[in-house]
């Protein structure tokens, strides 16, 4: 045949260029192969690699070849010109093939052919193969130049396996990340081993595998997690200690790669892995990895391959032992969350008994006459399951008598769950209180249990009733009227037993009057209502809630404080606490905290000292006990109530419109906070200044928000 003319030192040129240069391995031996026929100029060649395992020549690629022939036509090393080639490491040139005794026909019409070998560091991969349907085709030199073309080739599919298992070991270790990464985001055991079946499946192409673990009640060794089977055929994978490839690696604590799982005599196809490999059962490994914890052999963790020419079975075993130690670590740490959740739950009913302790009636402090009162009143409700509505000024201890009620019924060892309906926004406080269906809106990317579900069987705490959503008002209606709830999303209503407390600081029955609050909903709350006192009506336990602060902030904060000066005494009974029993707790630990000396005076309590007015002589008695002040006598002036005796009037001679109109301005800016939420901006427009005014007033008159 006639042919363009290649010159063979720039074909080689050629090729050693590519070899530097290109990403495509593949392209590169057929452009070898083409540059082979194209120097020979004949017909038809092939480049075929060494199977060792089988010991054949495998076709890579060819031209001019019958496709279906070559593949089922397998020569064998040693067999003919190119399996002698093959055997021996050297070039052959047959320029009639019906002389030579070792020719092997594939096609009639071959008269001659070249075989040159492909031989990297003293090792043969493969040969390079052409033939020609004419006499004489081949020249020495040809066979040279072939020759010099054929180990080109030869490393540069020594480079194409590197390229390979590179590109295997690269998935694996990112497998490797996505198989930690599941194992972090979850403690469910059940959810981490499906997760690393499918992550194997999906990230490496992994046919089927399995997680089988020891059961130690049954004695047997079941399949807890697989990939690719059915419920069906998952229930059938138990094995007994050394039954079996899997029971035998379980013994034994040894990995094992099995080359051909059909016709392995220990491989008992127990499940049925077979029927899912119906194309070349005979081309299925099995690989498996003992799951080892210190000297304990908690399972095994298996995997079926479909094997290519390119299958590194090693580095996939490898693999496998990693995830057998992730497993491992897995089910080491659900061992030590159980554990945790035992010692949690009997932490758990320690603190209970230590909260019923605290809570107990006799632990809440006052001993004013609408302290006894209400002392009593929560004694009575507390074994009941009416509904209880506390109200009062904030800081007056309102979440502490809902402590007191739940820590003291029937329901104390029992959920109590809080919530503050102000703190929460309106568009989030019904999924808060109800929970949710995924999907139900946007964001809701899991089902939620509510607050009520969460509270079953035993107290909720709704503290700042007064603050909810009228639409949601009628939904907690149905709660206290059908006991039961609807989560957002769902059609199905669930049954609840839920005792509720409710809390607020406004005036429900204003709030009712002016139609921001329901009225039914009112008087399904108020079965009981208690009412807390504030501090300026109970003077006299003022003392003891001193005491009390100082003892527990003195142990807090490991400091020696023993009392609180008769002077510095006397200004906390004096001051008029709009804060409550919370800013005298406050103001008792802030002193604790920043005192240098071991009694408390005046100026540890500076930050209430210029918001004080001066009483009349001989309105309070101050008697000095173990070096902390206690009190007895008439009550402070109360300027809330408007109104004052000539006697009090000449007690603020002096300082009359400073006390009278700071402690107006100080009821109206508060008044305004609370009807505001805070916001300064809203609250000075209220108030007809502006914004700094607002704040340079908050500081000087020390209001506390």
């Amino acid at each position: 045949m006639s042919a363009k003319k290649f010159n063979p030192i720039q074909s080689i040129h050629e090729v050693a260029t590519a070899m530097n240069s290109t990403q495509d391995p593949d392209g590169l031996l057929e452009l070898i192969l083409d540059r082979c026929i194209q120097i020979c100029a004949v017909e038809s060649g092939s480049l075929m690699l060494i199977d060792e395992k089988q010991s054949v020549l495998d076709a890579v690629t060819s031209r001019g070849m019958n496709q279906q022939l070559l593949r089922e036509t397998k020569l064998k090393i040693g067999q003919g010109i190119t399996g002698m080639a093959a055997s021996t490491g050297k070039a052959k040139l047959v320029n009639d093939v019906s002389k030579d005794p070792d020719y092997i026909q594939v096609k009639e019409e071959i008269k001659s052919e070249l075989v040159a070998p492909m031989i990297v560091e003293d090792d043969i991969i493969g040969v390079i193969s052409l033939d020609s349907n004419r006499l004489n085709a081949f020249t020495p030199e040809m066979l040279e130049i072939v020759s010099v073309l054929a180990n080109q080739a030869g490393q540069i599919f020594k480079n194409l396996q590197t390229i390979r298992s590179l590109e295997q070991r690269t998935k694996i270790q990112a497998t490797l990340i996505e198989i930690s990464k599941v194992v972090s985001s979850t403690l469910d055991q059940n959810e981490v081993f499906d997760s690393i079946m499918v992550t194997m499946e999906k990230s490496l192409r992994l046919e089927k595998g399995s997680i089988v673990l020891f059961n130690k009640e049954e004695a047997l060794l079941r399949i807890v997690a697989a990939s690719g089977l059915s419920p069906e055929e998952i229930e059938k994978g138990t094995y007994q200690p050394g039954e079996g490839i899997t029971g035998k690696v379980y013994e034994s604590g040894e990995p094992i790669i099995i080359e051909s799982v059909a016709s392995h005599p220990d491989f008992l196809n127990r499940v049925g892995y077979l029927s899912h490999f119906k194309h070349d059962p005979n081309n299925v490994s099995l690989l498996c990895a003992p799951i080892l914890s210190e000297q304990t052999t908690l399972g095994v963790v298996n995997a079926f391959i479909v094997q290519n020419k390119h299958t590194d079975l090693k580095s996939f075993l490898d693999f496998l032992q990693v995830v057998a130690s992730i497993i491992s670590q897995s089910i080491k740490i659900q061992n030590l969350v159980e554990e945790a959740k035992k010692e949690i739950s009997r932490e758990n009913i320690q603190l209970k008994r230590e909260l019923k302790n605290k809570y107990k009636f006799g632990s809440l402090i006052g001993k004013a006459a609408s302290m006894e009162k209400m002392f009593e009143k929560i004694q009575l409700v507390a074994d009941s399951r009416a509904s209880v509505l506390i109200t009062g000024e904030s800081g007056t201890g309102k979440e502490m008598i809902a402590n007191a009620i739940h820590y003291n019924s029937s329901r104390s060892e029992n959920p109590f769950i809080k919530i503050n309906c102000a703190a929460i926004p309106e568009n989030l406080l019904e999924s808060e209180l109800f929970g949710h269906k995924k999907g139900s809106f946007t964001g809701a990317v899991t089902d939620k249990k509510g607050k009520f579900e969460l509270a079953d069987t035993g107290t909720i705490f709704l503290d700042e009733i007064g603050e909810m959503d009228l639409n949601l008002q009628s939904k907690l209606l149905r709660v206290l009227q059908e006991r039961e709830i609807e989560a957002i999303g769902s059609t199905k209503a669930k049954k609840v037993d839920v005792r509720i407390i409710a809390a607020t600081n406004a005036e429900l029955e204003q709030l009712v009057a002016e139609k921001k609050f329901r009225a039914d909903l009112f008087y399904r709350l108020n079965v009981v209502k208690i009412n807390t006192p504030p501090l300026r009506d109970r003077v006299e336990d003022i003392p003891l809630l001193m005491n009390h602060f100082l003892e527990k902030y003195t142990k807090d904060n490991n400091k020696s404080i023993k009392g609180i000066s008769r002077e510095a005494s006397r200004l906390l009974l004096k001051y008029r606490w709009p804060g409550n029993v919370r800013e005298l707790e406050n103001v008792i630990e802030r002193a604790v905290v920043l005192a240098q000396d071991e009694i408390l005076s005046e100026e540890d309590f500076s930050d209430i000292l210029s918001n004080m007015e001066e009483l009349p002589e001989n309105t309070v008695e101050i008697s000095h006990s173990n070096q902390v002040e206690s009190v007895s006598g008439s009550e402070p002036l109360d300027l809330g109530s408007g109104r004052l005796t000539s006697g009090q009037l000449d007690g603020l001679d002096g300082r009359a419109m400073e006390i009278v109109v700071s402690e107006v301005e100080s009821r109206l800016i508060q008044y305004a906070m609370k009807k505001f939420r805070y916001t300064k901006t809203r609250v000075a427009k209220f108030l007809g200044i502006n914004r700094n005014t607002l704040d340079k007033k908050i500081k000087e008159l020390n209001i506390e928000y």
